[in-house]
């Protein structure tokens, strides 16, 4: 498409005809206006309470240190659940496994500990099922209990991709492209640590490399601040969503 409307000398978004064959994202971007759809508000009140936010965190190993695992596979080493109840209080449960030891059981049972077996579980991309059953291939006696979680999971990427779109967005749904535009006051800026490599880079050095407890302790808190900082983001967003829906009745 992009070469297309090259050779027909378009080179700037204005140009593009009506008519263009363009997908959904693209025409949103084209259009450039605020926009969501009238499902929006029946998405949000699918989700069931106590509403959980979950979020991981991993790291890959070059050179495997733990039994039965490949090099460069993705280890989970951390989580962040911001749990939303009925009555819109917020309870926060975090895991970070700090010692070079084989951190998937203990992860895992933490995890399922949080997560209990009721409400929908929030997720902002396939991530999260896809290392729930990884640890359950590993661990086959966590299989039935990752099983009935898997279940209730609820991605909000798509939910903002397919019904919500504002143009500050500039055609990215990334959860640090949408967050400032739909809740200005809270962004990464203020945090030591800002994006995921950061964060297996920095695990790493306090895990393996690190002697310094103080420095320990200074990695240790970032990390937490950063997995938590992306459940509460979810937890701001649906905020935010729901409030665009009333808006738009």
């Amino acid at each position: 498409m992009v070469q297309q409307l090259l050779q027909e000398g378009i080179t700037s978004i204005d140009q593009i005809p009506e008519a263009a064959n363009l997908s959904i994202t693209q025409r949103r971007v084209k259009d450039n206006v605020e926009w969501a759809s009238a499902d929006l508000a029946r998405v949000l009140q699918s989700v069931e309470y106590p509403v959980h936010h979950l979020d991981f965190e991993t790291v890959m190993l070059a050179v495997p240190k733990f039994p039965r695992m490949k090099p460069y596979q993705s280890i989970p080493v951390q989580w962040s659940n911001h749990i939303e109840l009925q009555s819109a209080e917020i309870i926060h449960h975090e895991f970070l496994h700090g010692e070079p030891t084989e951190p998937r059981r203990q992860w895992a049972e933490r995890l399922l500990e949080s997560l209990g077996e009721q409400g929908t579980i929030v997720v902002y991309s396939s991530y999260e099922e896809a290392m729930m059953r990884q640890v359950a291939e590993a661990f086959p006696e966590l299989r039935k209990g990752f099983s009935s979680v898997i279940k209730r999971l609820w991605d909000l990427y798509p939910v903002i991709k397919e019904h919500y779109y504002h143009p500050d967005f500039q055609g990215s749904y990334s959860i640090k492209s949408v967050l400032p535009v739909m809740v200005p006051e809270l962004s990464y800026r203020d945090l030591l640590i800002q994006e995921g490599a950061q964060a297996a880079s920095e695990y790493y050095r306090m895990v393996f490399i690190e002697e310094d407890w103080i420095e320990q302790a200074r990695i240790k808190d970032a990390l937490l601040q950063y997995c938590a900082r992306d459940t509460m983001a979810m937890v701001r967003l649906r905020r935010a969503l729901k409030e665009k829906a009333a808006a738009a009745l």
